[in-house]
């Protein structure tokens, strides 16, 4: 049964690029909201030139929806605990010999280290500019990339670090994060830009190569699925942990919905690639085993 606000949800998705197969999720989460939900949720994005404030104590948003600072510096320092340990992991990883095209390999991993290291120290920038410090990550996060830094095969680790954690983090979260917060201030998250919105050419290249694995069939199917099955779980058990948060700022449809299409986001592309996988099944797997206690 269609929603009455279907055609509001379709102009926005055309507007900001959204691609096809994400309007189930924005349906279903429609179908549980009112239109002054839907529209507010639109509102995020779409600020046009609306700026924002940033006080000592809340966030308000270009559409006047508020956060506590605290909130804020909590998310940010998520962000901050990922996108460091993807840089020191990445760092590691480029340090070991590998039989497999090494020199591609160690030239990927070493720029982003780089890059990465980069984008942290921003995000460190970010926390102390709003008066707050680095603090201890949430035990969610935490496993996550103890799960990533575990991996020992290269393909395991292409797939991981540029299937799975972009699509599922950077793309969803990371972009909405961005541009809602570029209007209340911009200074901080220009130095963001390309962790939240752009793909480098290491990131083509990565694709490139994962493409080649799942077409010369040098890993089944059956391998990428279990392996985007034991990350996304741990994804899922992260952003669950954090729902609390999210009604506490009132937020909580908002955040289930990112939820969803970050666990569903990189099973598309991996299907895309080839990955022989029925998406909705996995997302329903992904789930149960999310909500198991670890």
């Amino acid at each position: 049964m269609k929603t009455p606000y279907e055609g509001l949800i379709s102009v926005a998705m055309k507007r900001y690029g959204v691609p096809d197969w994400v309007a189930p999720y924005i349906y279903k989460y429609a179908k549980r909201s009112d239109l002054f939900t839907i529209k507010r949720a639109i509102s995020f994005i779409n600020v046009r030139r609306k700026k924002g404030v940033l006080t000592g104590r809340q966030v308000r948003l270009p559409n006047g929806v508020t956060f506590d600072i605290d909130t804020v510096s909590h998310i940010l320092n998520q962000f901050y605990y990922g996108v460091d340990t993807e840089a020191r992991i990445s760092e590691r990883w480029a340090a070991e010999y590998t039989d497999y095209d090494h020199a591609n390999f160690t030239k990927h991993y070493k720029e982003l280290a780089a890059l990465r290291t980069k984008h942290a120290r921003a995000l460190k920038n970010m926390v102390e500019g709003l008066g707050h410090k680095i603090d201890k990550p949430s035990r969610g996060i935490e496993r996550v990339f103890n799960t990533i830094a575990e991996l020992d095969e290269w393909p395991d680790r292409l797939i991981a670090t540029e299937i799975i954690l972009r699509d599922s983090y950077s793309r969803p979260f990371g972009f909405i994060f961005y541009k809602v917060f570029y209007p209340v201030s911009p200074e901080f998250m220009r130095s963001l830009g390309k962790l939240f919105t752009k793909k480098d050419d290491g990131g083509n290249w990565a694709e490139e190569e994962i493409g080649k694995v799942v077409g010369e069939m040098a890993l089944t199917s059956e391998h990428i699925i279990d392996l985007a099955e034991r990350i996304l779980a741990e994804i899922y058990r992260s952003i669950d942990s954090e729902m609390p948060l999210a009604r506490r700022s009132k937020v909580e449809a908002e955040t289930m919905l990112l939820r969803d299409i970050s666990i569903a986001y990189p099973l598309h592309t991996l299907k895309e690639l080839g990955v022989e996988l029925d998406v909705d099944r996995e997302m329903k797997r992904i789930a149960v085993l999310g909500k198991k206690k670890g």
